[in-house]
């Protein structure tokens, strides 16, 4: 799949930001801000007051192959980055952008493409560079579970990406703050000086079986560190499935009869620790959280939004979002 380089990422993210095909503030405000020890920065970026959400949480269907509420966009001049070609590769996208059975539209948007996954940039970005990894099967669901495959694209993309920082973020179901229901995983580079809070966690051993405590945490969270670099796919995958228990355990999850649904969760990864964190609801009164927003980043498009957190205090609302920490 990587039939291009970190540099050209950057470059082609620039270019179709300046054209106004990407929407990101490149000017975006960070507000710092702490509640009873747990270290925020607010990211204000206007551009995700466009970005639809989930058009009906309570009936997660399979969309019609029609377009979804997603905004169209013009035409871009010619990529300097274009999909990879194979003989294997699936079906391409019909003309609307959207796959049969998906709710994203990535024409104009599309990186790369293996058997399995597309890579593609993120219309609505709150970072640089902001990409999407979305199954080719577009009926897959974002309440499915990580898998073998999903690991193994993002370690081609994240084991070779290494001059600077990245994550990646899974948002599972719609109570872990997904906006759409195909299956798709994000990964953003990291910039500036906000530390998140799970960097200056204890020593762990990376078995998937623990949980880590941090008292300023408003919520239980589930962590594996990672002892001898990036692990192979199969390695993220066992870690994953550890935390993964931990958290149906918190939230006393009963998968019988759910077919292939998973316990509402969101998922974290860095080179160094993977972060699972159990989900109960996606947002309270207006404050609306993704897999971002348990590391301390809230992605915000305006004032008013940041009010939303700041009225009525940001751990309270990850409390209640997620399954409270002990005594909170």
């Amino acid at each position: 799949m990587n039939d291009f380089s970190e540099d050209q990422i950057y470059a082609e993210f620039d270019r179709r930001v300046d054209e106004g095909i990407i929407v990101f503030d490149k000017h975006y405000r960070t507000v710092p801000y702490s509640d009873n020890g747990f270290q925020i920065e607010f990211r204000v970026l206007s551009g995700l007051s466009r970005k639809p959400g989930v058009s009906n949480p309570s009936t997660p269907s399979i969309p019609s192959t029609s377009p979804s509420p997603t905004p169209s966009c013009s035409t871009p001049s010619s990529p300097t980055i274009s999909p990879s070609s194979s003989s294997s590769s699936p079906p391409t996208p019909s003309k609307s952008g959207f796959r049969p059975g998906s709710d994203i539209n990535i024409q104009n948007f599309e990186i790369a493409s293996s058997t399995t996954h597309l890579l593609a940039f993120n219309k609505f970005s709150s970072a640089r560079p902001h990409l999407l990894f979305l199954t080719q099967d577009g009926y897959r669901r974002q309440h499915e579970a990580l898998e073998i495959d999903d690991f193994t694209a993002l370690w081609k993309l994240m084991g070779t990406f290494v001059k600077k920082r990245y994550m990646a973020i899974f948002n599972c179901g719609v109570d872990s703050g997904c906006s759409r229901l195909h299956k798709h995983m994000q990964v953003f580079g990291v910039e500036g000086g906000f530390k998140v809070w799970v960097d200056g966690e204890g020593e762990g051993n990376g078995d998937g079986n623990g949980e880590r405590v941090n008292g300023a945490v408003p919520f239980r969270y589930f962590l594996g560190r990672f002892e001898g670099g990036f692990p192979e796919p199969e390695e993220l995958l066992r870690v994953y499935r550890g935390l993964l228990r931990r958290a149906e355990e918190a939230l006393g999850w009963d998968a019988e009869g759910k077919g292939k649904e998973a316990a509402p969760h969101n998922v974290v990864l860095d080179r160094k620790w993977m972060l699972v964190v159990p989900r109960r609801a996606s947002g309270l009164n207006g404050a609306d959280a993704n897999a971002a927003a348990v590391l301390g980043m809230l992605w915000v498009s305006d004032e008013e939004k940041m009010n939303r957190w700041t009225e009525q205090g940001p751990a309270k609302v990850l409390a209640h979002l997620g399954v409270p920490a002990e005594g909170r």
